[in-house]
């Protein structure tokens, strides 16, 4: 259950031409632990915890989500894991390895990449096929890409297309930057650069984000819509600083 749903070695942010950036130590947030309600509709359905550590030299991103409520009722102990692992070098951070798993789940969901940057390749196992992906220098992952985002934005520029890997396929993600507004959430009424992104499928899927200005560019909101109705919304609900 992504909410929030990089390469973090040298990237680029394409806005007609090419603006390159790369994402630097000091660019990232401070080591923290986030816990996000997450909701269907008005039912609380889900808790997502959120972290960003600093573990045997590498930087882990990572969301455990466990069902609550009548949600848990249905799925039991059915949990689902985003995680990324990522690497620095030259004084920036690339993912080395994305993981995607469900446990207790009926189906084989699971999603993993071990991406390979001396050969630009990324190994992929999604749902029990295995297969090697050739990738450029600036391939994200979609879990990771949320760093891209945790960021004061550039001026004049408010387009950001990625290429991700994503269910065992090389994608595009193109992040609209919308106005700047508050959202309201139990931290408070808060500043936020809000980001969309659109799916261009037969349901109108979108994608919305809130990442807080005061908290460091941390996500505090995502929303998920289908032909304009809120299917899942994820708001945070605490935050502590490592």
């Amino acid at each position: 259950m992504n909410r929030f749903s990089v390469t973090l070695a040298a990237f680029s942010l394409l806005v007609g031409p090419v603006n390159a950036v790369t994402l630097t130590t000091q660019e990232l947030p401070p080591e923290f632990e986030a816990v996000y309600e997450v909701r269907k509709g008005n039912i609380a359905v889900g808790e997502m915890q959120l972290s960003l550590k600093r573990q045997d030299g590498k930087l882990v991103y990572e969301s455990r989500t466990y069902p609550v409520g009548i949600a848990a009722f249905f799925l039991g102990q059915q949990v689902a894991t985003y995680r990324t692992v990522l690497e620095k070098t030259e004084g920036r951070y690339r993912a080395i390895e994305f993981e995607y798993e469900v446990q207790g789940a009926d189906k084989d969901r699971n999603e993993q990449y071990i991406f390979d940057w001396s050969n630009h390749t990324a190994l992929s196992k999604y749902k029990g096929r295995t297969r090697t992906l050739e990738i450029t220098p600036h391939t994200l992952d979609r879990f990771s890409v949320q760093l891209l985002l945790m960021r004061e934005p550039d001026a004049g520029i408010n387009r950001y297309a990625c290429s991700v890997v994503s269910r065992g396929h090389l994608k595009e993600y193109v992040y609209e930057l919308e106005p700047h507004q508050p959202v309201q959430t139990r931290l408070g009424n808060l500043s936020a650069h809000k980001y969309v992104r659109e799916k261009n499928d037969r349901k109108n899927t979108r994608y919305t984000e809130w990442y807080a200005e005061s908290l460091h560019y941390i996500p505090v909101r995502s929303d998920k819509t289908r032909n304009g109705k809120t299917e899942i919304s994820a708001r945070i609900t605490e935050v502590r600083w490592l």
